[in-house]
């Protein structure tokens, strides 16, 4: 089988691994990361993406995205000649932790965690956190619409929001242990007066996605005809024929 993988670049390590031992023919394409931050951007991006490997001279089977529903970033996606499959979770922790289950485990158990993968790591960003540029965007618009005053009111209640963090957890993949990144995420967690902890993680659903198990329960294989829709249950995403 031949796939073309679009992926967020705080999946490199992973992804990269998984297709160096997939049986798969796998064409990837990393988009940077914090992209999720600008939704409308992000799909405006992935369609694009999506509707030139509709046109590549490469015979691909599916377009797989390596993307969760990222703040309904996904919403709207259109498969035209190829069908689509995207895992079906909310954001992309789920994919690191490896399903669903897990990262409702996490969230119940341990609110207000940052975590970090090695992608991650190595490119200076936590899971689950705004980068500077996000919230200096954020302040702009504040500002445009409502005034300064208004504007640095609203910037404080969300960064008195932010300051609800307690956990800085490393993601655990043993056979990334080389790169020592949970010594970093100490560091990190000691600078920012965040508790350290250390998950197991689990490279298994970003493993089925590429490798062409995709089950109903944890797959959406849109196909073409079809756009993503939210479906505000346990589902996430579901398929329906495209409006028009």
């Amino acid at each position: 089988m031949q796939y073309f993988l679009i992926a967020c670049d705080i999946f490199v390590r992973e992804v990269s691994y998984i297709i160096a031992t997939s049986p798969s023919t796998i064409n990837v394409k990393f988009l940077e990361k914090g992209l999720h931050e600008r939704p409308d951007y992000l799909r405006e991006v992935l369609q694009s993406e999506i509707d030139q490997a509709n046109q590549s001279e490469y015979n691909y089977d599916a377009v797989l995205l390596a993307y969760a529903l990222c703040g309904n970033s996904s919403k709207g996606i259109i498969a035209r000649d190829l069908p689509i499959v995207i895992p079906k979770a909310h954001d992309c922790i789920t994919l690191f932790l490896g399903s669903r289950l897990k990262y409702l485990e996490e969230f119940n158990n341990h609110p207000g965690t940052y975590y970090y993968t090695p992608s991650a790591v190595e490119r200076g960003f936590a899971v689950g956190s705004e980068t500077n540029e996000n919230l200096e965007r954020k302040y702009q618009e504040y500002l445009a619409k409502y005034g300064e005053e208004n504007a640095k009111y609203l910037m404080e209640i969300e960064e008195g929001w932010m300051k609800h963090y307690s956990y800085a957890a490393s993601v655990d993949y043993e056979l990334f242990r080389f790169l020592n990144y949970h010594d970093k995420v100490k560091e990190i967690a000691q600078k920012k007066s965040l508790q350290y902890r250390e998950i197991a993680g689990d490279l298994n659903l970003i493993e089925k996605l590429l490798n062409g198990d995709w089950n109903h329960h944890e797959f959406l294989v849109l196909q073409p005809g079809q756009q993503v829709e939210v479906t505000n249950d346990d589902s996430v995403i579901a398929g329906v024929d495209i409006q028009e």
